[in-house]
């Protein structure tokens, strides 16, 4: 699950900066979803270590009395860590050619953590879920590099498509059983 909508008012690049909360539209989306899981047999949250996912998390673990459990897995994708903190309309004078490239071919831009280990990370803890896990649902919130990479890593069609494939705030992807697809978690939460 991709967290929910935080206030960005000057268009920073949030990447891996800690302080970046939920906005109080992002806090009642999140809320309205947790009372339509209330039913639902989760039987645990994880939550990458940003704020504005664990502060997500916290409140779809808070029905199902369960502690959030920290998972760096779930993190948000290396590569924005260089442009972190500068406004998304800077990135173009700051970085031209590596702008270029991840506009082209994300899956070859330079990092110390290429987007496909990224993806396979976020399916290896889904995979890990499952198994410390198996007899109810469970949830990971993530963010939206990480959780597509892991959609079309899990479908095994590669990354070609990753700017194409889009994911809303509280976009669900459901990792296991596989084949990876988006869910309406909100349809599905009304069958509980």
């Amino acid at each position: 699950m991709r967290h929910s909508r935080v206030a960005n008012p000057e268009g920073l690049v949030y990447a891996r900066l800690p302080d970046f909360h939920l906005s109080e539209e992002g806090r009642l989306d999140v809320e309205a979803l947790s009372e339509l899981l209330a039913g639902a047999p989760v039987t645990a949250v994880y939550a990458s270590p940003l704020d504005r996912a664990r502060e997500t998390a916290e409140i779809l673990a808070r029905p199902h009395g369960l502690e959030v459990i920290l998972d760096d897995r779930l993190l948000e994708w290396s590569f924005w860590v260089r442009w972190q903190g500068i406004p998304w309309s800077r990135i173009r004078d700051r970085d031209p050619a590596l702008l270029a490239a991840y506009g082209t071919s994300p899956p070859t831009v330079p990092d110390q953590d290429s987007l496909e280990r990224c993806g396979a990370g976020v399916l290896a803890w889904a995979a890990e879920g499952e198994r410390l896990h198996p007899d109810g649902l469970v949830l990971g919130v993530s963010h939206e590099a990480p959780l597509v990479a892991a959609l079309l890593v899990g479908r095994g069609g590669g990354l070609s498509v990753f700017h194409s494939t889009n994911l809303a705030h509280l976009a669900a992807v459901r990792l296991r059983p596989g084949p990876p697809e988006v869910v309406d978690l909100v349809a599905w939460a009304a069958t509980y």
